[in-house]
This record gives C-alpha cells, structure tokens and sequence, in this order.
C-alpha cells in the first residue's frame, strides 16, 4: 500500500495514480517482493525545512527526505518500507532548471529516496556512481527523460 499525504497547495498538481504507478514500477523493477508499504509526503519548502532541520539538524530545506523503517503494516502485513517528504516547490524550481517536465523530477526524487531506503547511499565517490548508475537504469526503463546538466546530480539531501 502506497499512502500519500500532500498538501492542499499541491493535491490537484500531481496526480497520486501516476505517482503510485511509477512507485510499483520501480518496486518491481528492484525485486521487491512482496511489494512493501511506503508512506510519501509532498509538502512546501518550509515543512522540509522543519523536517530537515529536525531530523538531520540542518536548517534549510531540501528537496527529498527518506526515513527507514523496520516495521510492518499491521492492516495489510506487509513490510514499511519507510516514508518520503518531498517539496514540491524544490521539484517545480530544480525541473524547470534542468529543462524536463515536473512530472520527470518526482519520479526521479522517488527513485533516488527509494533506493536510499533499500541501502544505496552517495557518501564517497564509489557509492555515488554506483547509486546513480542503479538510478539511471530505473529512470531508463521507466521511460523518464532528465536531462543531465552539469552538477544536476548532487543532491541535496
């Protein structure tokens, strides 16, 4: 189960049945079986600040946050994955930067919060290039076009 959470400015700008798709999409594409619940936050730059500054002690906002889980759904059984914040004045301002569409950069911030939640990580060079290969691949076989402009793929959270 996909549970979704966003705010009244950004309910009607992102469509959650996309979102759920490419969710499942990249669950299968990583293997996860079964599929495992994941909680997804999409919310102003302030309430990422306050996350961000709360969970992490840096008082800015960022564009995507990923918090692990180790428990399960007990109204489906099936393993919690974790939850994802994302701001989503960050994917409007970083997608009209990079010069592909809204949609290319939330799909692209699921992917890469995703994968942190399974264990990938970018804290040295060898696992960056390893996490950005994995995620170009997924963004590749979801048919998501980013483009990749110089210094696009340092993240910011």
């Amino acid at each position: 189960m996909i549970a979704f959470s966003i705010e009244k400015d950004y309910i009607n700008r992102m469509p959650t049945e996309f979102l759920e798709k490419k969710i499942f999409e990249i669950f299968q594409f990583l293997k996860l079986d079964p599929q495992p619940d994941l909680s997804v936050y999409i919310g102003s730059d302030m309430q990422l600040k306050k996350l961000n500054s709360q969970y992490r002690g840096i008082n800015q906002p960022t564009d995507v946050l990923s918090f692990e889980s180790i428990g399960f759904n007990p109204e489906t059984g099936n393993h919690h994955l974790g939850d994802i914040a994302i701001s989503f004045e960050k994917v409007e301002k970083q997608s009209k930067d990079a010069g592909h569409p809204a949609e290319n950069e939330m799909v692209l911030l699921l992917v890469h919060s995703i994968l942190h939640l399974i264990g990938f990580d970018h804290q040295n060079n060898s696992e960056k290039e390893s996490m950005w290969k994995k995620q170009l691949e997924i963004l590749d076989l979801l048919d998501v076009k980013i483009q990749r402009i110089s210094g696009y793929e340092d993240f910011h959270d």
